[in-house]
């Protein structure tokens, strides 16, 4: 599963909706990180550190794995030329 799909079904909201700061706030609360960091992951904005990308795959019980957090990411930078998203 890719990371933000999990964060969308933790955080309660049904697609097509898209979870705002304040939805988010679940899931920074059981990864406990910040939720404008969580908020940025979200949008793409910047990428889990290692650390954070362990957490992720421990608090979502495997469900999102290292491809999961990270491939949406590297098809991001791609989609938009190469832009630098770290």
């Amino acid at each position: 599963m890719e990371l933000n799909p999990w964060m969308e079904s933790v955080s309660g909201v049904e697609p097509p909706r898209k979870p705002g700061r304040a939805a988010l706030r679940v899931v920074a609360d059981l990864l406990g990180e910040k939720p404008r960091t969580v908020y940025a992951w979200y949008r793409r904005d910047r990428i889990p550190s290692f650390g954070a990308a362990l957490n992720i795959t421990l608090k979502s019980k495997g469900a999102v794995d290292w491809n999961g957090i990270f491939i949406p990411f590297a098809r991001a930078a791609i989609e938009v030329g190469g832009r630098d998203v770290a």
